[in-house]
């Protein structure tokens, strides 16, 4: 056992309010003060926080947060949840990049019958969880910003049987799945910006990205890439007009006044995904009352509504912006806005770009 690990199992039997001295842990390990030294700046490089105390010695504050394939599975198995194949990386260009490599390694996940082939089968409910991202990316291209310690990065591959008729439910959905694990775990209420960003206390804390996967032998989208980045921790390395939009889950609780409570990486992950399949699951059921009770709990998030937003045509698409009030949100996620002159409108997601600090 090496001098590091001694250390931390001295350091994990201490009471709650319990301090170790350098002396008795360099007694304990049979080394000298410099190596126990050593060992803690160690522990404190792999993410422990320890508080060093002059005169009473060392204690953990708190321990890293890592993520792990049989901790994720673990929780999945007490949710109910099954078939899950998930994959774990300390850091990835994106997790949404990893997902469609596998799925062209793939090829086709149906049959023109609607049945999964071998490879399809197998890749169905793959999913991709990622520590950092170096190449994480939003809508029409955006970077996002995945560093390490700061956030959960991960991409489910989905391949409903009738193919996919609606990728902004799926979008929807997942922002839904997202809010509610927040207020699960964290006890806070989220609120979402259509079409995909979940904000906190003012601050988007989520971004959602599904891609559609074709299948050029039925003409239909086989399959969905369903990516979500979540901030929990502030990143100390933003700086300038992002940090007045790009918030964590941890900025929020500290503006109350309360500690961000970390260790929940694994269960966060497994929360989304039971929630998000429960959706998905009905939409292959064809449950209306389930997508209805889906959208609803939409709208009641939506920040938006009400709201005077500018409206910007996406790229490659003719028009102008305009101002226009947000009504509603419909039951196929398009917004439904009216226009300074009275005209009502339903937008899609691929139609109009809004963002969040254009909204008064």
């Amino acid at each position: 056992m090496t001098t590091k690990d001694r250390v931390l199992n001295a350091l994990n039997s201490l009471g709650k309010d319990d301090f170790i001295s350098g002396e008795n842990l360099a007694l304990d390990c049979s080394v000298s003060r410099t190596a126990i030294w050593k060992a803690i700046r160690s522990l404190e490089s792999e993410g422990y926080k320890i508080k060093a105390v002059t005169n009473r010695g060392y204690k953990i504050l708190s321990r890293p947060d890592r993520l792990s394939v049989e901790k994720i599975n673990a929780y999945f198995s007490e949710k109910g949840v099954t078939g899950i194949k998930t994959f774990v990386f300390p850091e990835i260009d994106s997790t949404n990049s990893e997902a469609k490599r596998r799925a062209v390694e793939a090829g086709a996940f149906r049959d023109a019958q609607g049945n999964f082939t071998k490879s399809g089968k197998d890749s169905h409910l793959s999913l991709f969880v990622a520590e950092s991202q170096t190449g994480g990316k939003g809508r029409m291209g955006r970077v996002f910003v995945s560093p390490k310690d700061c956030g959960v990065y991960f991409s489910l591959l989905y391949s409903p049987r009738a193919g996919v008729k609606n990728p902004a439910l799926y979008t929807a959905a997942a922002a839904v799945a997202v809010s509610a694990a927040v207020k699960d775990l964290y006890g806070e209420q989220c609120a979402i910006k259509w079409v995909n960003d979940v904000f906190l206390a003012g601050k988007k804390i989520s971004g959602i990205l599904v891609e559609g996967i074709a299948n050029f032998e039925t003409g239909l989208i086989d399959a969905v890439v369903v990516g979500i980045g979540i901030n929990l921790q502030k990143n100390p390395e933003l700086a300038g007009e992002i940090t007045k939009i790009a918030g964590s889950i941890e900025e929020a609780k500290n503006l109350k006044g309360e500690e961000f409570e970390i260790g929940k990486k694994n269960l966060l992950v497994a929360s989304v995904i039971k929630k998000l399949l429960d959706y998905y699951d009905s939409f292959e059921r064809q449950d209306e009352n389930a997508k209805s009770e889906m959208i609803n709990e939409y709208r009641s998030l939506s920040m938006l509504t009400g709201k005077t937003v500018t409206v910007n045509p996406t790229a490659g698409l003719a028009g102008k912006t305009y101002k226009a009030r947000v009504r509603d949100i419909d039951e196929n996620v398009q917004i439904v806005v009216e226009t300074e002159s009275g005209e009502i409108k339903r937008l899609s997601s691929g139609e109009v770009s809004l963002h969040s600090f254009e909204f008064v």
